[in-house]
């Protein structure tokens, strides 16, 4: 005769006990920005050290300058992808979404400061490749023009890039790489087309891609406002 199965209750100390999901629920709310004024103003205090870049920022700024100088010179995109790979941590754009969302001006100047500074460096060694591609001149710059163009695509893939780089910025201490490449992509390409035209004197690149810049950055600063403004 065969035995009956007994269906598997949970003991009291399973019931008691979280499941995984819940877990993960619970690891997400400690690490959401808290809704006390104590807490939030200490996370933000933390957050915004953690913002404000090093001399490393600087230093790649101008190694990611450089490589992306040389691509526009040699017209390719695979060197373009190598210096974007070399892009310093967006940290900064974090550090001006913190300051729009805190209402602190200070912040908001100081990382835009750090953040000026920076695409200055990749601005300049921009204009250097665009100095030396007059001694070859005239020459085809394909991958300069698209880059100083606006294109739609750019615009979905920046704001998702945003949004992953506050929000990884926030809700985890390891340093958000991927997003920020997304960022620096969409931002240091049409900086660094716009000087190299301006010192090589192609028409139709300069104006264009500073255009570009503008509209990327202010499209990745909304993006990365609202999703701090959801976070909280």
């Amino acid at each position: 005769m065969q035995e009956e199965t007994k269906p598997n209750t949970p003991t009291p100390l399973e019931r008691t006990r979280p499941s995984r999901a819940q877990r993960r629920r619970a690891q997400r709310r400690k690490r959401a920005i808290p809704t006390s004024a104590e807490g939030r103003s200490a996370l933000l205090q933390s957050l915004v050290k953690r913002a404000y870049p090093s001399y490393e920022f600087f230093v790649f700024a101008v190694f990611c300058g450089a490589i992306l100088g040389l691509g526009y010179l040699l017209d390719s995109q695979a060197v373009l992808v190598f210096g974007i790979l070399m892009a310093p941590l967006m940290s900064p754009i974090v550090g001006m979404t913190l300051g729009v969302v805190s209402g602190s001006g200070s912040y908001f100047f100081k990382a835009l400061l750090a953040f000026s500074v920076g695409s200055l460096l990749v601005f300049a060694t921009g204009a250097i490749a665009g100095l030396a591609a007059r001694i070859w001149l005239p020459m085809t710059f394909t991958q300069t023009f698209l880059q100083a163009r606006l294109w739609w695509a750019d615009l979905v893939v920046l704001a998702l890039g945003a949004m992953l780089l506050a929000a990884s910025f926030v809700r985890s201490e390891k340093k958000p790489f991927l997003p920020s490449v997304m960022v620096a992509y969409e931002l240091f390409l049409p900086l660094n087309a716009a000087a190299f035209g301006l010192a090589s004197q192609v028409e139709g690149l300069f104006f264009e891609g500073v255009l570009v810049f503008i509209v990327h950055l202010a499209w990745t600063l909304l993006f990365g406002t609202l999703t701090l403004f959801f976070l909280a």
